[in-house]
């Protein structure tokens, strides 16, 4: 990057050292993780920074504050403390695919009526709990509370909040005094971790960019089947629709399909002719990602990531007017095999026809680095180290 600011130089001489100068760290250090509640995509993606920061450094305490649920923490939960507490807002959701603008308009201005509270309660808990470094993804306050608490802060991101309120500005002109100040807080930010295929960005005066980050199986796809009781030799498809569900899916007309085998989380296993429900609390997502031939989805960043990593083919909707979607479309057409299918087809269940045509694709799985929690957690690290 031109003109970096001398600390990224050392923060990229140090990782040519490997982690070895983490691991010998003597000192404690505590490092407080903020996480919006938007889906589940960003927590999942924070999990696994998180777990590989404790494989870095054993002795690292990290306090995780989020109104995401703590079983997407399950392979880290026993060393991390988890409150639930949000400091931002998202955008509120009616369900995966239905945005409630008005409703987004007027919590971001219920919270930032309140912003100085929020940020005097979590000094205090900077205080109390001796915090070294503050990672966001991406709560915009984080890095405002970094700044008054004279801490470094680490943004890992492939979009921030001003730049998606920004986009329905125009038929929401509440959101224009917001945005200047979540900008503001956004600039505070001592270092932005990138990922690919970001987009609104150039709030971050200092920026780093680094590979995906996504979960990976460690079993084979026979193996993945056995575990979930699914058949063996069936064509599964996948139907992952994020923290916000899908009620209005037309499972009548699925079942209809008995060429297909479906798969959904819910709130409890249930198997009803050729589909199959399992726990939404389901701790290795990654297996059930390794036992299926086919994902139905909208484009977020956790589920392209996860497609990407286990070159499984992606039949996706469109998510409205939601400015992210166009930069995880072009994801998709790069980097996997997918193919697109109108809300009207889907919601109908039309599925047929777009299934057969996806499977009959010639496969697009392009290498890619999928290491980007292990650099993740290598800059943060130095970063708390300096």
């Amino acid at each position: 990057m031109n003109g970096a600011p001398k600390f990224l130089t050392t923060l990229n001489s140090a990782l040519s050292l490997g982690s070895r100068i983490h691991i010998s760290k003597t000192s404690l250090s505590s490092i407080l993780y903020y996480i919006t509640g938007h889906g589940f995509g960003h927590a999942v993606r924070s999990s696994r920074v998180i777990r590989r920061l404790l494989e870095l450094r054993p002795d690292l305490k990290i306090h995780v504050r989020t109104i995401a649920p703590d079983w997407l923490f399950f392979d880290s939960l026993s060393r991390i403390t988890h409150s639930l507490q949000s400091i931002d807002v998202g955008i509120v959701q009616r369900d995966s695919l239905d945005m409630d603008l008005d409703e987004t308009l007027a919590a971001c201005q219920a919270l930032h009526d309140g912003i100085s509270q929020i940020i005097d309660r979590e000094a205090t808990f900077i205080r109390e709990h001796d915090i070294n470094l503050i990672v966001g993804d991406i709560p915009p306050a984080c890095f405002e509370i970094a700044s008054q608490a004279k801490i470094p802060s680490v943004a890992v991101a492939n979009f921030i909040w001003s730049w998606i309120y920004r986009a329905f500005s125009r038929n929401y002109s509440g959101f224009s005094p917001l945005i200047s100040q979540i900008e503001s807080f956004y600039s505070k930010a001592t270092l932005a971790l990138t990922l690919p295929y970001s987009c609104g960005m150039e709030v971050f005066p200092n920026q780093e960019p680094i590979p995906w980050i996504t979960r990976a199986s460690v079993v084979t796809k026979k193996e993945a089947r056995s575990k979930f009781e699914l058949p063996e030799s069936a064509t599964i498809v996948l139907l992952s629709f994020g923290g916000s569900g899908l009620q209005r899916l037309p499972w009548d007309k699925f079942k209809q399909l008995r060429e297909f085998f479906f798969v959904v989380t819910g709130k409890s296993k249930k198997r009803d002719g050729n589909v199959l429900i399992v726990p939404n609390t389901q701790p290795h997502y990654e297996d059930l990602l390794r036992a299926v031939d086919v994902i139905v989805t909208k484009p977020g960043y956790g589920i392209v990531a996860d497609a990407i990593s286990h070159r499984v083919p992606v039949l996706y909707t469109d998510r409205g007017e939601f400015p992210e979607y166009p930069f995880l479309v072009r994801a998709l057409s790069d980097l996997a095999t997918a193919e697109f299918i109108a809300q009207e087809e889907l919601l109908s269940g039309n599925l047929r026809a777009y299934l057969n045509r996806l499977l009959a694709k010639e496969p697009n799985w392009p290498s890619v680095s999928l290491d980007g929690a292990t650099v993740a957690a290598d800059l943060i690290l130095t970063l708390l180290d300096r």
